[in-house]
């Protein structure tokens, strides 16, 4: 995504009007020369319109416009007559359903929006900012005609291999979508092989070209007609490219980067403009199914299914043509009857005379038909089966044929096949049609002052698209599988080896997978965020440890002082003391002074004795004394 984060807001960008100043540039144009590049660009179309027409007969019936006559039905071409069999255009409707709901579901959240510097993105002020302008374009989306749109052309992309959709912006109108339909427009690319031109042709009728460009913009030999008959249709042609040599920031018609020039087609239409404008940006987009080499159009998977849908055409003609003739056959009728006529409705009764010695037989079946009605089914639903394959049916279907019986692996093994085949695709609209929507899709809404304030340190950053669709996850998680076994692998020879552990990092594992799912960036933390929480958890677990310790100490030692322990020399104690004494004898000197205070409290205990016998009084007790 190349728009950049822009904190003022720019003048509404959206195709400057022609005002009374610019209305030299519609002289100033030259509507002949641009006519002349239209033509040459139908010629470079000419070998796809018989393909067009033919894939839009067996699938698109109504979305194909090449009959330039202004007399032609508005409506397009009427429904082919000739289809015995709705297969390719129920496929097809399937196809474009199931691209709608797998890469642009109105029901679901298929983008998000991030920054080229993913730290920032992942910050409180980006995050909020980001996920403020995500919710703001998908707004826009829902208000518009943009899912309708999408599904239109997705059935034609689909169809025709290429594709073609305006996004029109302006403050009155708010934002349009403007699918075109194949053989209404013609297209060019530039040097990188991008469609960058596009060459509309479309019927108005004069009421509708005056409310578009007014009256004075008609030539003067159509003016008196508008009056006379409104209703008259004429082919207006619009051109949008990009001009050499302009000036951005200006608003001027004649200078903005794209070219919007429309014009009358014939020789009265061609000598002036009806209107000049211009676009900041290419307003359309282009994307092809797939490409070969320099073409210009794009090839579609329905151009591989046509071959089978023109065969179960003539199959179905076929087996209708059986069943008729074992129900209704040639009859063979009796000469005479040319004249009164046979009457072979169901109860009409016929007066035959038979001849001589014969059963009266007025008719009889030519031939006896007895088609195997089973066997062309059979036939049928196989070669249905593989244009719905062709189509990529099977895909988008929740439940898979024959799934009765099969594993998990196999059902995983057959979705990404399938993921593979449709990647490719992915990639191209991606590249087409996802990243320049979201780049003008951004770019009108700065200009028409519709995105939230912008925060400081966001200000020059490059926006970046990530796309969480349906299908967009699908392949993601293709690669998930790998991860899951890595994972499992680690935890089961953890059991044996527990340093297995040691090879796995848990933040990484868990930040690719909360991105293949698509998850906002909201719902996990930053590294710093990470690092706090661990270390106030390691802190926790420290202090916790050392109360539970104090705690088992201070039990155990009421534990050994109220343990009862008698010493070596008899007296009673408890543990704790014996604790104690052990601890002053394996002091340096403990014996020591252990001998010593054993004899000094001998000595005192003797000098304690004979004091008490010098004081005691005669007859007295030592006992009742003390």
């Amino acid at each position: 995504m190349t728009a950049h984060i822009r904190n003022g807001i720019a003048p509404a960008g959206q195709s400057a009007p022609l005002n009374s100043a610019q209305s030299a540039a519609q002289h100033a144009v030259d509507v002949q020369a641009l006519s002349r590049r239209h033509d040459a660009l139908l010629r470079r179309r000419a070998p796809w319109d018989a393909a067009w027409q033919s894939l839009a007969d067996h699938f698109l019936p109504t979305r194909c416009r090449l009959n330039p006559q202004v007399d032609a039905a508005e409506e397009g071409p009427m429904l082919n007559r000739g289809l015995v069999d709705a297969t390719g255009i129920l496929a097809m409707r399937t196809l474009a359903a199931g691209l709608q709901g797998g890469l642009t579901s109105p029901a679901r959240p298929w983008f998000r929006l991030s920054l080229d510097d993913a730290d920032l993105a992942r910050s409180r002020p980006g995050q909020a900012w980001l996920d403020e302008v995500a919710n703001r374009m998908r707004t826009v989306f829902q208000r518009s005609n943009f899912y309708n749109a999408m599904h239109t052309m997705y059935g034609e992309l689909g169809t025709f291999g290429t594709a073609f959709v305006f996004e029109l912006a302006d403050p009155q109108h708010g934002f349009r979508f403007i699918p075109l339909c194949a053989g209404e427009y013609a297209l060019d690319c530039d040097a990188t092989r991008r469609v960058d031109t596009v060459f509309r042709r479309s019927a108005m009728t004069l009421r509708q070209i005056v409310q578009a460009f007014g009256l004075s913009a008609l030539p003067e030999t159509l003016r008196e007609a508008a009056r006379r008959n409104p209703e008259e249709r004429h082919n207006v042609i619009q051109a949008v490219y990009p001009r050499e040599n302009t000036q951005h920031g200006l608003a001027d018609a004649s200078r903005m980067p794209v070219a919007s020039v429309y014009w009358l087609e014939g020789r009265d239409g061609n000598r002036h403009a009806l209107k000049v404008s211009g676009f900041r940006s290419f307003p359309g987009f282009g994307p092809r199914w797939d490409v070969a080499g320099n073409d210009v159009y794009g090839r579609s998977p329905a151009m591989d299914a046509l071959p089978d849908c023109r065969m179960l055409q003539q199959m179905g003609v076929t087996t209708l043509k059986a069943i008729h003739k074992a129900v209704d056959p040639p009859m063979s009728v009796a000469a005479g009857l040319r004249s009164v006529g046979l009457d072979l409705t169901p109860g009409g009764v016929n007066y035959v005379d038979s001849a001589p010695g014969q059963s009266p037989q007025a008719a009889t079946p030519l031939l006896q038909i007895n088609p195997d009605l089973a066997t062309a089914r059979k036939a049928m639903e196989s070669v249905q089966d593989q244009i719905r394959k062709g189509l990529y049916n099977d895909l988008f279907k929740l439940i898979l044929d024959g799934r009765s019986g099969v594993t998990a692996s196999e059902i995983a093994a057959r979705e990404e096949e399938k993921l593979v085949l449709v990647g490719p695709v992915l990639e191209r609209l991606h590249d087409e049609l996802f990243i320049p929507l979201m780049d003008r899709t951004f770019e009108c809404m700065r200009e028409l002052d519709m995105l939230p304030p912008c925060p400081p340190e966001l200000a020059g950053r490059r926006l970046r698209v990530e796309f969480v669709s349906l299908l967009a996850q699908a392949q993601k998680l293709v690669g998930i599988n790998a991860a899951d076994q890595y994972m499992a692998l680690t935890l089961k020879a953890s059991s044996a080896w527990p340093e297995a552990l040691d090879t796995l990092n848990v933040d990484h594992l868990l930040d690719n997978y909360a991105e293949s799912l698509g998850l906002p960036v909201s719902l996990t933390r930053s590294p710093e965020e990470r690092q706090q929480l661990r270390a106030a958890r390691a802190d926790a677990a420290q202090t916790q440890a050392i109360t539970d310790a104090l705690g088992k100490g201070v039990d155990m030692v009421r534990q050994l002082s109220q343990s009862p322990l008698s010493g070596p020399d008899g007296k009673q104690g408890s543990v704790l003391d014996g604790i104690t004494r052990l601890l002053r004898n394996a002091l340096p000197g403990g014996i020591a002074r252990s001998e010593h205070t054993k004899k000094a409290q001998a000595t005192g205990q003797a000098t304690m004795a004979q004091a008490e016998q010098h004081d005691e009084p005669k007859g007295a007790k030592p006992e009742e004394h003390r």
